[in-house]
């Protein structure tokens, strides 16, 4: 029987999937939500370049913070998960300590490099209409980025103990929900540019006490086994040496991801950034769905593969990208079609210039959801020095293109080199994982869902886009038949998509939460 024949799933460990993928694919869609909606605060209270400053501004924060998590967000799940499969109770705490001691220090760090340098990183990115209102922000958020560095590698440790409630409900839900809010009350009531910038980060400040909480809890509940305690060094050693390549390897994820926005800002204007950060929003929900079954998707890959289960590991992995493509697809095919009247609906007249943004990267996007969680599978399997490698690839192709073709293209130039990079994001990795692990994503669930997205809302949407692609009603009513008939299709293929599995882990869900109440 083949691996990824249905019937050969183990059902303990795709009722494990469903069930955090269900909690987590709930809040990212609440955090996508969230995400979208403080773009459209912004393009409808402020003008392009406003909005394009404050987005300018976030960037720079997002990018020290995720680089100052120095990786232990996924070295904690690594290790954490791997000491409670494995009855090493005893190295939780050490692991703990560990990572977040560094965290804290360059955090802070970064705090005092934002704020010293908060004119020149201004006048850079914002010229002489936007740099006053730049240099604010950035003297506001510097102080916060070690309290979200901490955060992130909290959340981390949490995931490792098999839990997505503390991410799904600090990181994704209450962030997701809470941010949009604060900004447009700031910003509807007319106070400066440093108290916007301080209400957006309020959500983090809340968060990293509540996580750190939640993390003394469950450490509480995982006593050390008795066995003796590994000596600090060697917990040390191996901690770092799986999570300096991966420190690396996210600081140049979180560069790709918004070093094109800057440099858009830096060779264009700040207008022109705002109009390509926007765009690339309509893309937000699928790439938090991927985050999602990626985070969820770790610590088991972490567990079975620690363990020597190969096989089980390879039909969580099937079973996550089928998933996955399942529920992105159809949005990156929405958005590539409609991106136009989106744009110009949601945020205003002008941003319809992005719609050929949108279309480059909703196609490279697609492409990355068929690989599935595959850089959580090469992590995993402890080839994070790949991942690594893999990641210093990606940023510097996605750098050097940028350069190269914003000049001469503008925000397309820039669409171009982030679908570039993204698809030699998933298909070095794609190749390692098959190669060295010998897992690859592709089961039936995969290809299904790849078919009948492609072929319900492809096929159904490319004619009504032909006719009538700028129109509002006309987006409206694709939405409607091409969702019917894909709920129709998807139960259908409900046995060759696990669907039934999910189902019953929901309901077991809801029945454990109904005797407990």
């Amino acid at each position: 029987m083949s691996q990824s024949d249905p019937a050969a799933k183990t059902p303990g460990d795709i009722a494990q999937l469903a069930r955090g993928g269900a909690l987590n694919l709930a809040a990212v869609v609440t955090a996508a939500i969230g995400g979208f909606a403080l773009y459209v605060v912004l393009g409808r209270v402020l003008t392009q370049g406003e909005a394009g400053a404050f987005i300018e501004a976030i960037a720079i924060f997002n990018i020290l913070a995720i680089i100052g998590t120095l990786g232990a967000d996924s070295g904690l799940v690594w290790a954490v998960s791997g000491a409670l499969a494995t009855g090493r109770t005893g190295e939780l705490r050490p692991f703990a300590r560990t990572a977040l001691i560094p965290v804290g220090v360059v955090g802070l760090g970064f705090a005092v490099l934002i704020y010293a340098n908060a004119d020149w990183l201004a006048d850079t990115l914002g010229g002489d209409d936007h740099a006053s209102a730049i240099a604010s922000y950035l003297r506001v958020l510097a102080p916060i980025v070690p309290l979200a560095s901490i955060n992130y590698a909290v959340l981390g440790a949490t995931r490792g103990f098999g839990t997505m409630v503390p991410t799904a409900t600090i990181q994704h839900m209450g962030r997701g929900l809470s941010q949009p809010l604060i900004v447009w009350g700031l910003l509807t009531a007319g106070v400066s540019a440093g108290v916007v910038a301080l209400g957006w980060t309020t959500p983090f400040i809340v968060g990293v006490a509540i996580s750190t909480l939640w993390l003394l809890r469950l450490l509480r509940r995982h006593p050390a086994n008795g066995s003796a305690p590994t000596p600090g060094a060697s917990i040390a050693r191996r901690f770092w040496a799986f999570t300096i390549p991966r420190s690396f390897a996210a600081m140049f994820r979180v560069g790709v991801q918004w070093i094109d926005v800057l440099i858009v800002g830096a060779l264009l204007n700040p207008a022109e950034a705002a109009i390509y950060a926007v765009s690339t929003r309509l893309l937000q929900l699928g790439l938090f769905v991927a985050s999602s079954v990626g985070e969820v998707a770790q610590p088991m890959f972490g567990g079975l593969l620690a363990a020597g289960h190969r096989r089980r590991a390879q039909e969580v992995y099937q079973t996550a990208t089928g998933w996955q493509v399942a529920v992105t697809w159809p949005q990156y095919i929405t958005a590539a079609l409609f991106a136009a009247v989106i744009l110009r609906s949601v945020f205003g007249d002008g941003y319809q210039a992005g719609a050929t943004v949108v279309a480059i990267l909703a196609l490279s996007t697609m492409v990355g959801a068929a690989a599935g969680p595959v850089d959580m599978m090469l992590l995993m399997a402890g080839k994070s020095t790949w991942s690594l490698w893999n990641a210093g690839i990606t940023l510097a192709t996605n750098t050097v293109l940028n350069l190269v073709l914003i000049p001469d293209l503008g925000i397309e130039g820039a669409a171009i080199s982030w679908a570039i990079s993204r698809l030699l994001a998933n298909a070095i990795p794609l190749v390692q994982v098959y190669r060295y692990v010998h897992i690859h994503p592709f089961g039936r669930g995969t290809l299904t869902g790849i078919a009948a997205a492609t072929i319900v809302f492809g096929g159904i949407g490319l004619p009504i886009w032909l006719v009538a692609d700028d129109r509002l009603a006309a987006l409206l009513i694709y939405l409607v038949v091409a969702g019917a008939v894909y709920a129709a299709v998807c139960w259908r293929l409900r046995v060759t998509l696990d669907l039934p599995a999910a189902w019953s882990a929901l309901r077991s869900r809801r029945t454990r939460a109904s005797e407990s109440a």
